[in-house]
């Protein structure tokens, strides 16, 4: 096997890694250092795929490993992550805490159904589980490191089913969402995507973590309103 189909399966190797530390943590009760791990393997996540295709070294063995780190990662992890720390945060046990299980049984369909997906190029169907697990982490820290009221509402037992219930369907939509793969670099093919970066930037400066989910929200409403517009200019 050539050094230059190594290079993306061993970052995409590191993605694992860092998911399956993740695990590690968020059972050890380290939550914060378990969503740190989750934000590391997302980097991995991007870079995998991006040296991938700068060295034309795309394959069907890498697409596999690929979505079996990304279970891990991005499925697993951020259960773990959520069922911990709604443990922590209610003194009171309820069988509701196993509704974070759901979020890994959607990541292993939502990653089966892209697998199989001819379509999925240049927009996704459904929420990726990359972004699912960004915005579990996200309001996670936030929760972890804050005593306000929010802080405590999204672990509250019936939040918590609602966030489960709602990321879990995202996944397995078909609602058209934008993919965030730079192929080019013309303004003109790339606008929706600065807008997300810049939108992004400034809600992590002004809210710190949490502006993650808030950025994942507004990746989702860019994509509705750049399906809307892409609908009335046809």
């Amino acid at each position: 096997m050539k050094i230059r189909q190594v290079i993306p399966s061993s970052i995409t190797s590191l993605n694992l890694i860092s998911g399956s530390l993740a695990v590690i943590f968020a059972f050890k009760g380290d939550i914060e250092i378990a969503c740190l791990l989750v934000i590391l393997a997302s980097v991995f996540d991007f870079f995998d795929g991006f040296a991938a295709r700068l060295l034309n070294a795309v394959s069907e063995f890498g697409k596999q490993l690929d979505s079996l780190a990304d279970l891990i990662s991005f499925g697993f992890a951020p259960t773990a992550i959520v069922y911990n720390l709604f443990l922590i945060k209610n003194d009171n046990e309820t069988l509701l805490v196993f509704s974070a299980l759901l979020l890994v049984l959607f990541s292993a369909l939502r990653l089966a159904k892209f697998n199989i997906d001819t379509e999925q190029k240049n927009e996704f169907k459904g929420l990726p589980t990359p972004a699912m697990a960004l915005f579990v982490i996200s309001i996670s820290y936030f929760s972890v490191n804050n005593n306000s009221l929010i802080a405590d509402f999204l672990f509250l037992p019936y939040s918590f089913l609602s966030i489960n219930i709602v990321l879990s369907l995202l996944m397995v939509s078909n609602i058209s969402l934008m993919s965030l793969k730079v192929k080019s670099f013309k303004i003109k093919e790339i606008t929706w995507q600065l807008i997300l970066i810049l939108g992004a930037l400034i809600l992590l400066i002004i809210f710190g973590v949490l502006g993650i989910g808030l950025a994942i929200i507004l990746y989702i409403a860019l994509s509705f309103l750049k399906q809307i517009l892409t609908i009335k200019k046809q």
